[in-house]
């Protein structure tokens, strides 16, 4: 007994203790926290108004941060205040939460009184959501209220402090709307505390992503009505609503996007897959890292065509990515919705255990207004992005193991060997979690489908060309060392913005160590015999694959990837001396890179990365090692990334390396200053791309916009001053260049450029027969593009730049665009360059001056049967007729090139160009990346026919064609 009563004592006590403790406990509802004291004042405003009631804002620290929560009165009664919270998540505030504290210990935070300048509302009853409709039939301009700084009293509660904020005036099933105080400056940034999406039963959902928001799930849930003007960056508050829903599943993320527009005001154009013109639209952007270190982007247009791609720090948008997901847009009585379904499978993303956090961002594209409207509030003009994106949380969200499979067969029909090639192989992804992804191609088909632009390059300098193959495609980022490896995605010519534009004649090339379109591209010339003739053609045929390989993934804080590939054997077709068919061949070649990558986020972004890659050959070996470091600071105003080179390539050693640092003050100004030094030696071209070695750089950058103008929708300048030495410290590349634009109220735009480049050495284009001096030269443009949201927009430009000895060539660039309905589409774009002592290398020492005349059209024709369903024609020709003017030869000594008498019997140097592609396609888009292809291929490259005038030259290129290929080609998907 005496043993017992020792038990039962001590645990009567601690049971009455922990009812006193219990008794003793409170609780408050927070409705909000905010990092200033401003925004939890303004939110504490309308959060009285419509609670009827007082609330007390509160000041806690956490994690070294200073927080701000409006917070209600404390309530012993729990699950009262349980039940309460549960009404204040439906009705009012759907991120509020529970504190639950002790009443009788020292408070954690810093209480701030409650607010007693305000009187109660008059209202007598509280509205069952947050907003309510003012006119739910009304189809007439927006109703606006301003509220003063010093006002008292708020004559509508629904409306926001201190801001120009529109009446809600959502219809069913979007009346749950949510607001978020906009910040000092305009528009509405991020929260601190992040946003808890609720998570659906895939089963319950019975989710179809057809455009109609119908499903029960819209109705129940909170929407986000909280876009501002980010383009042109005005951040002031859009004239219409734009209510973005969330919620998720264990297999991916679902987006329901209403758009209140006019119905005369809509624009509906359907393309193909990843073409970026002027079209209503929503886009979404989801940091997958939750660190801002990459993440995806995807985009549905008015009518269901599709675009997406990836982002890297800070906004580094490329298209270079194509993903399993669905989406799709339907026009409505009072606008447009758009649904998504982005599956958490196709998306690399971090191990994280119950709760996962992510950014998040939306935008939407105003083509009649050519406005981008977005939230958080994060124009491109700005330094932020990637580190300033909406946080949400998940729950228990960790894909399973996923696989796909892409069988594929392909029937190719030459019409001139008459002989039918048949190919079948199968790509095959495999993720076992959410952090690492395996993929593998056999016997792959990469080509035959789509062709690359018509360029003709007669310079030293090699042509870029972007990869458009889905494999080298998919998880491609970790080989992105630094922003000047990431190829940017830019507009076609008939605009994705307000005014048509003119087609460039630059187009920057990117400085990277991983230049996959090295994989499967023209062999190495083999050795050709004496008398035995190759037609370039034949030597500039892509080479088959056997096989690839890829690994990418993260662990923690490291991000890692493999990538290998291995090549056919090559083999060529010539002629002998006497007539006979002669084949030779040649080794495949075998690719292979291994990236290792640490990133901080902790106070910014600190990263250092490792790379290494290898092409082997039996006539040579290739290596190439790189070091990259990257610094982000905390405001993001400051970026600096480095690269460090090191090649070992037939046993000779290169070294090299290159800074970018990037300061963005403030919106709309744009600072960058770069350095560059590679060496004679240094050699990345086996596997990698550098415009040039042998050249120590330096360039600054300023561009500056604004958009604070009344009778200009925006105006932007840029200066760029370059500077670049050879290792022999003479100037090889020098220039000024100055660039305006001007955007009218009607989306016309003007555009100038004048450059000014001082004398400089060419050691380039002699092709190591020496170096020559050249003229200080001018060039300069003026165009002009008209709307691209009418159905008919034209642009134009004209402009002179000097040559290498002084005379002048004169170029025209123009075209339009035809659109009569969403479903036909007509693009002819045009140059022409009338050139005037065009200096041409011709052999060993010896150069000549040519006047020419150069014309580049192209012409497009896209009919839609139905938004998956696209007839497709192309034609792209280059034709070139020059006419010798003087002769020159590189001096043995230094200086000037010097004129050359070229003897009477000698050839001419007149020549001819005339190359054309022309493709006939048509592509049926069965399911996301499962796609039917039957296309007509037909191309030509003539040689010198220097008599023949453009028209025989265009027509011989299209009766007499060196590429004449019929392909039909099925890809499918299986997979979860």
């Amino acid at each position: 007994m005496i043993w017992t009563g020792k038990k039962v004592i001590p645990m009567a006590f601690f049971g009455l203790l922990a009812s006193a403790i219990q008794a003793q406990q409170t609780a408050s509802i927070v409705y909000g926290s905010y990092s200033s004291l401003a925004r939890a004042e303004a939110s504490r405003s309308i959060l009285e108004q419509k609670l009827v009631r007082s609330l007390a804002i509160s000041k806690t620290e956490i994690r070294d941060k200073t927080f701000f929560r409006v917070i209600g009165p404390a309530n012993e009664n729990i699950p009262d205040l349980r039940t309460r919270l549960m009404q204040v998540k439906a009705d009012i505030e759907p991120d509020a939460w529970l504190l639950i504290g002790n009443s009788d210990a020292t408070p954690a935070q810093a209480a701030i009184t409650p607010n007693t300048s305000r009187k109660d509302s008059p209202m007598q009853a509280r509205p069952t959501s947050a907003y309510q409709e003012s006119s739910p039939a009304s189809k007439g301009p927006q109703d606006f209220a301003e509220i003063s700084e010093d006002s008292a009293t708020v004559s509508n509660p629904f409306l926001l402090a201190k801001e120009l904020t529109r009446v809600a005036r959502v219809t069913d099933p979007l009346t749950n709307v949510i607001r978020i105080k906009p910040a000092a400056t305009g528009g509405v940034d991020a929260t601190t505390e992040p946003l808890h999406l609720p998570k659906y039963d895939d089963a319950l959902l019975n989710m179809r992503i057809d455009g109609h928001l119908d499903e029960t799930v819209w109705s129940e849930i909170p929407g986000y009505d909280n876009m501002t003007i980010l383009e042109p960056d005005t951040l002031e508050v859009p004239r219409y609503s734009t209510v973005t829903k969330l919620v998720y599943t264990d297999k991916g993320l679902y987006v329901g996007i209403w758009n209140e527009q006019p119905t005369d005001k809509l624009l509906l154009r359907l393309t193909k897959r990843d073409d970026y013109i002027n079209r209503d639209g929503n886009h979404v952007t989801l940091d997958t890292s939750g660190e801002g270190l990459y993440g995806f982007w995807f985009e549905v247009a008015l009518g269901g065509a599709v675009t997406d791609g990836k982002v890297l720090p800070e906004m580094q948008y490329s298209m270079e990515w194509d993903g399993p997901w669905y989406g799709n847009s339907v026009a409505t009585e009072d606008g447009y919705t758009t649904e998504m379904f982005l599956p958490w499978s196709m998306m690399a993303m971090p191990d994280a255990d119950q709760q996962r956090t992510m950014g998040f961002y939306t935008s939407r594209k105003v083509a009649f207004l050519d406005e981008r409207w977005g939230w958080p509030s994060l124009p491109m003009t700005g330094s932020k992005f990637m580190s300033a994106l909406q946080p949400i949380t998940l729950e228990s969200v960790n894909p399973r193991q996923q696989y796909a499979l892409f069988p594929f067969t392909s029937t190719t029909y030459d019409n001139l060997d008459s002989e039918t090639g048949y190919r079948t192989g199968v790509d095959i992804s495999w993720r076992p979690s959410s952090n690492i992804q395996i993929t593998a191609s056999l016997n792959p088909d990469f080509g035959t489908v789509e062709s690359d632009n018509v360029v003709i390059n007669l310079t030293a300098v090699e042509t870029f060309f972007p990869e458009k193959r889905l494999f080298f495609l998919e998880g491609n980022e970790i080989f992105v060392t630094t922003p000047r490896s990431n190829v940017r995605f830019s507009a076609s010519s008939s605009g994705s913005t307000g005014a048509r534009a003119t087609k460039t004649s630059f187009n920057p090339t990117p400085t990277t160590l991983v230049n996959t379109r090295r994989i499967g591209g023209q062999a190495p010339d083999p050795d050709i015999p004496a008398g035995v003739y190759i037609p370039d053609v034949e030597l500039g045929k892509p080479t088959e694959l056997m096989g690839a390989f890829k690994i990418t993934g993260q662990s923690g804080q490291f991000r890692y990837g493999i990538l290998t590939a291995f090549e056919e054997d090559q083999r060529f077709h010539g002629i002998g001396s006497n007539g006979s068919e002669v084949r030779l061949d040649q080794d495949g070649r075998n690719f292979g890179v291994l990236r290792f990558l640490y990133e901080n986020t902790n106070n910014g972004r600190k990263g250092i990365g490792w790379i290494s890659t290898a092409v082997t050959h039996a006539d040579g070996d290739a290596y190439v090692h790189g070091i990259d470091t990257h610094y982000l600071s905390p405001s993001s105003q400051w970026r600096w990334d480095t690269q460090l080179i090191y090649s070992d390539v037939d046993d000779s050693d290169g070294y090299g390396g290159f800074t970018d640092i990037t300061y963005i003050p403030s919106r709309g100004i744009f600072h960058k200053v770069s350095f560059d030094y590679l060496d004679e030696n240094l050699n990345v071209d086996a596997f990698g791309f550098v415009r040039r070695n042998d050249v120590i750089m330096a360039r600054y950058v300023y561009n500056y916009m604004t958009s604070d103008l009344k009778k200009l929708r925006d105006r932007s300048n840029s200066w760029i001053f370059n500077q670049e030495y050879n290792i022999d410290g003479r100037v090889v590349r020098s220039g000024i260049f100055w660039r305006t634009g001007w955007t009218f109220n009607n989306r016309l735009k003007l555009r100038t450029e004048l450059a000014y480049f001082p004398r400089r050495w060419d050691d380039l284009n002699s092709e190591d027969n020496g170096e020559f001096r050249t003229e200080d030269r001018w060039a300069s443009e003026i165009g002009i593009g008209t709307d691209s949201s009418k159905k008919l927009s034209v642009s134009f430009a004209a402009g002179m730049r000097q040559e290498e000895l002084g005379d002048w060539t004169r170029t025209a660039k123009g075209g339009f665009t035809y659109k009569p309905n969403d479903r036909l589409s007509f693009d002819l774009d045009f140059s022409y360059f009338r050139h005037d002592g065009w200096l041409l290398h011709q052999e060993d020492r010896l150069f000549t001056t040519f006047k020419a005349s150069n014309w580049q059209p192209s012409l497009a024709m896209d009919v839609f049967l139905t938004a998956r369903q696209q007839l497709r024609f192309t034609l792209q020709w280059a034709g070139i007729r020059a006419t010798e003017q003087d002769f020159y030869q590189v001096p043995l000594d230094d200086g000037y090139l010097e004129p050359y008498d070229k003897g009477i019997l000698e050839p001419t140097d007149n020549f001819t160009i005339s190359r054309i592609t022309s493709q006939l396609r048509y592509r049926w888009e069965i399911a996301p990346l499962s796609d039917l292809f039957i296309v007509y291929t037909r191309g030509s490259n003539r040689e010198t026919r220097r008599h023949d005038d453009f028209e025989d030259l265009f027509l011989d290129s299209i009766t007499d064609p060196l590429i004449d290929l019929f392909v039909v080609k099925l890809r499918y998907r299986f997979g979860t």
